[in-house]
């Protein structure tokens, strides 16, 4: 080849190559983007959409009486109980709602849990100040459970893991809504008719530049399948 030809021949396969690197990095460029894209579209869930989903995930549904520990028996968060319907009966409902998923582990009869979502209420039923707050912070990603069993070998309860998982629970959770109300004082969860039925109702109030503009009953039930 003559060295006009070998001048020729490189000077192609520089823009080709640079071509291919125009396309590759193209191409990583909108792929970044259309995971931002479903990243935040997931963040941008409504509150149902993301109980139902996390609800489709979980094996378990739990409701504890509160995340905050004053509220403790012993170091442990309070289960609350099925409730029994009569609406003035305000300890069967709670401000913690706890989804787990389990599974066998070889050589015990019982089931682990491996991993667990927290969603948790604070405030009361007055001013609209309360607010629910997910752990771990995006959905639909779960807490691993690291140490799922106790120094007996026995799995730990939801209780426990809670109890256990608080500190990082609380520093960690992210906010789901705010400007809040429950409708009972003791929380916005319950179980009605089984464990593994579910309903939330909350009440929001939308305000701008300090007006109220509305006031709004969310109101959630979904069952573990």
């Amino acid at each position: 080849m003559t060295l006009v030809e070998v001048m020729v021949s490189m000077a192609v396969g520089v823009v080709v190559i640079g071509a291919a690197t125009w396309f590759l990095f193209e191409g990583t460029k909108a792929s970044y983007k259309a995971m931002a894209n479903v990243e935040n579209s997931i963040q941008q869930w409504g509150l149902a959409t993301k109980l139902q989903i996390d609800g489709k995930i979980a094996g378990r549904v739990d409701i504890l009486n509160s995340i905050d520990q004053t509220a403790w028996v012993s170091g442990l968060p309070l289960v609350i109980p099925v409730d029994n319907g009569d609406p003035a009966d305000l300890l069967e409902r709670g401000k913690v709602l706890v989804l787990t998923k389990s599974q066998l582990k070889e050589g015990y009869d019982t089931k682990i849990i491996t991993d667990m979502v927290v969603y948790y209420y604070v405030g009361g039923n007055l001013g609209y100040t309360g607010i629910l707050k997910r752990f771990p912070p995006k959905a639909p990603d779960t807490f691993p459970i690291a140490t799922p069993l106790d120094g007996a070998k026995n799995p730990k309860s939801v209780a426990q893991l809670v109890s256990e998982n608080v500190d990082t629970i609380t520093a960690n959770a992210a906010l789901v809504q705010d400007h809040l109300a429950s409708i009972a004082n003791n929380g916005p969860f319950a179980h009605f008719i089984s464990p593994s039925n579910v309903s939330i109702a909350l009440v929001r109030q939308e305000t701008a530049l300090g007006t109220v503009n509305s006031t709004t009953l969310t109101e959630v039930s979904f069952n573990l399948r």
